[in-house]
């Protein structure tokens, strides 16, 4: 502390003021040091907590977003990635070590001796660095042990850093479990029946475990590294319909967040087909994909019709509003390669903004329809009958029976949408009565036209 001095006497209001900024900056130096702390034990928490955390690695950034109060970015920043891989004059370890072995058998004597110290500090080097990749994969760390019965490599450990979905880790985490459970119990045993039902279960585990890394061969470490990001990027979509280039980014791993901008990432989803409304990001899933024609039949029974106009033509539709709607109907379109889009109709008097993908053409009905009756509950009758009208009118309309029958499907549709409803004035703008659909519902001519179908087969 310095002291100041005048005519031989303490300068004591100046010594106040340097006592003063002292206890200040003590107090500062204290309140930093507890900051630090804090942020350490946090980290360590974080950790801990981590390490039983195997759900879908968004969900988990997002987790840590809302307990830390910090964006998706700083989020993603606190989970560890794998450690860099040590290299020596761009060579790995196992590559060095197996050069030194080569020459090792040249050698002789102390010369000899040396090189095998080297190998052996080499080899311990590179064990601590894998043992440090194995801690990083978090949601793996209460399985280290069993884990390590599989002698995992670089490889091994890399795949399993790359699975991001929870339903992955948690089948993987069930065959580890199975793994140390089956290892324990076979310690406390003797050879016998039960030791052998526990080492197939050791066996069967460990081959689940090989099984799901070798389905993976994802090739994401001999994908090119914009493969790998287009993959993210998709699956990040569909996973999150709706998200923004910001929030994509922000989610993105290390490397590939560093190496990007939300600009970018925008061109690259215009590159890859994915739909934008409004700065928003949507795409079908793979799930929504395979099984697309009940989710459309969904559609149709919960916002969407079936009937007939007043020229008895076919229509099938389905409305939207938003955004979401916007997007499902422009992927819909793209993915059936039938239909017709109208998007941002402006309806009733707020000018609503309303979408909708209707189906005119018979051919395209008839192809939507086969596909989806199946799965319709609610308008699954109206599916039928439509198919019978466009069937009628395609190739039976010179029959005596055609034109009737026709007007009666039309009828029997306009019965079953409006059936339920309180005013039933369709019921009387067109005449339609309980007695007659009694009648119209046993008067279907299919059983009629496969018959007919079937002597034009024959001749």
């Amino acid at each position: 502390m310095e002291l100041i001095f005048k005519e031989d006497e303490i300068n004591t209001e100046e010594l106040r003021r340097k006592l003063s900024e002292y206890e200040e900056e003590k107090v500062k130096a204290d309140e930093e040091a507890k900051k630090r702390k804090e942020e350490l034990l946090s980290q360590i928490k974080l950790q801990d907590w981590l390490g039983y955390q195997s759900a879908d690695e968004t969900e988990i950034i997002k987790d840590i977003s809302k307990v830390y109060s910090i964006n998706l970015s700083e989020a993603r920043s606190m989970i560890n990635g794998l450690p860099t891989e040590p290299l020596i004059d761009n060579k790995t370890i196992p590559e060095i070590t197996k050069e030194l072995r080569m020459l090792r058998r040249e050698l002789k004597g102390t010369a000899r001796d040396k090189i095998s110290k080297t190998v052996d500090h080499l080899i311990n080097a590179y064990t601590e660095y894998l043992n440090n990749c194995i801690k990083s994969v978090y949601w793996l760390n209460p399985y280290t042990k069993p884990l390590k019965t599989m002698t995992p490599d670089l490889k091994m450990i890399r795949k399993l850093d790359y699975i991001k979905d929870g339903k992955t880790r948690n089948i993987i985490i069930g065959h580890l479990k199975d793994i140390w459970e089956a290892d324990t119990m076979k310690s406390k045993l003797d050879y016998g029946a039960e030791y052998c039902e526990y080492n197939n279960i050791f066996k069967t585990s460990k081959k689940g475990i090989r099984s799901i890394l070798k389905d993976i061969n994802h090739q994401s470490i001999r994908k090119s590294r914009q493969d790998n990001l287009d993959d993210i990027l998709i699956k990040s979509v569909c996973n999150e319909p709706g998200i923004s280039s910001n929030k994509l980014h922000a989610t993105l791993p290390k490397g590939y967040h560093d190496s990007s901008t939300p600009q970018t990432i925008s061109k690259m989803l215009k590159r890859l087909d994915v739909t934008n409304v409004e700065g928003e990001y949507y795409l079908l899933s793979d799930n929504i994909k395979k099984d697309l024609y009940s989710y459309v039949a969904g559609f149709i029974d919960s916002d969407g019709y079936i009937t007939m106009d007043s020229t008895h033509s076919p229509r099938v539709g389905m409305v939207a509003t938003g955004k979401r709607g916007k997007a499902f109907f422009q992927e819909l379109e793209g993915e059936m390669k039938i239909g017709r889009l109208h998007l941002d109709q402006k309806v009733g008097e707020n000018n609503r903004s309303q979408h909708r993908l209707n189906f005119y053409k018979q051919d395209d009905i008839i192809t939507l329809l086969d596909k989806c009756i199946p799965h319709l509950r609610m308008k699954q009758e109206q599916g039928k009958l439509l198919v019978e009208a466009i069937r009628i009118k395609k190739n039976y309309k010179k029959q005596p029976w055609a034109k009737d029958r026709v007007g009666e499907i039309f009828k029997l549709i306009k019965y079953e949408n409006w059936k339920d409803a309180r005013n039933k004035w369709e019921f009387d703008k067109y005449g339609i009565n309980e007695e007659d659909i009694a009648k119209y519902k046993t008067n279907c001519k299919m059983s009629t036209m496969d018959e007919l179908d079937s002597i034009v087969k024959e001749e």
